[in-house]
């Protein structure tokens, strides 16, 4: 009896030791935490004034710096840019994040960015909005593959509505069949307008590994289905857009130099 009684004293010891261990190596406290999710700013621009966009976009780094805010893709038609539904086909898309939602906000309403921002005045037109990311990005950097659907229906009937959340459905099928991530939530209402006007109810951005990956999926039947849903639902504006680089400085609004579509 007392030669068992031992052995459990032993065994017991080692489990306690054990536990102790694993304990040790588990992540304790803030470390547990899960990261908040990003913020991001998708423009939607046309320049009238190349000299205004030049030198507003010239104050630009040190803003987006001070609150480790970058861009993920910027470009016009033809130029990483390619617009594939809408009436937009003459500008150009930034699509800009920020370590959180509020970051996107800080940045917005900052002092130094509503001083900088003056510099625009009368240069172009411009539509903003700020979303919340539903996780870390999923893919960022050169090379990496983005589509912004931005949808509305033209009334609130039960058709569209339906063939609204239908057109969301297929896409979120869509992009994860092709081995991308929706970057935020496809749901009505999940953005805040920034500036000008918008008839849409829902902004969404999907992001791919590669150009090549979004690519095949634009090519694809569940992108066909997408946009026949989508234009049953009433209006639409689509743009597939370029990743950069992470240490790509802010830059104009439209890099395109003449501001329309190129030919």
């Amino acid at each position: 009896m007392k030669q068992k009684t031992g052995a459990f004293t032993r065994v017991a010891g080692l489990l306690a030791l054990g536990l102790i261990a694993v304990t040790g190596l588990a992540p304790t406290g803030s470390a547990a935490q899960t990261a908040p999710n990003p913020g991001y700013l998708v423009v939607v621009g046309k320049t009238t004034d190349r000299a205004k966009i030049g030198a507003y976009a010239a104050s630009l780094p040190p803003i987006y710096a001070s609150l480790d805010g970058y861009y993920l893709a910027v470009g016009a038609p033809g130029r990483g840019v390619t617009w594939l539904e809408g009436p937009w086909t003459d500008r150009s898309v930034i699509f800009a994040k920020f370590p959180t939602r509020a970051g996107a906000d800080a940045f917005w309403w900052g002092e130094a960015y509503r001083t900088v921002i003056r510099k625009r005045d009368n240069a172009g037109v411009f539509s903003v909005v700020a979303i919340e990311g539903a996780g870390p990005t999923p893919f960022e950097g050169a090379g990496a593959g983005f589509l912004v659907v931005m949808t509305g229906p033209i009334g609130k009937g039960p058709q569209e509505m339906e063939a609204s959340d239908r057109a969301a459905a297929s896409l979120i099928d869509g992009v994860r069949r092709s081995g991308g991530q929706l970057v935020n939530s496809a749901g009505v209402g999940q953005f805040t307008p920034m500036e000008g006007d918008t008839v849409f109810d829902r902004v969404v951005v999907a992001a791919w590994p590669s150009l090549a990956a979004r690519d095949a999926y634009l090519a694809s039947a569940d992108a066909a289905e997408a946009k026949r849903l989508r234009a049953l639902a009433g209006i639409s504006a689509v743009a597939a857009v370029n990743g950069v680089p992470r240490n790509q400085a802010p830059t104009a609004v439209n890099p395109n130099p003449t501001g329309v579509a190129p030919k």
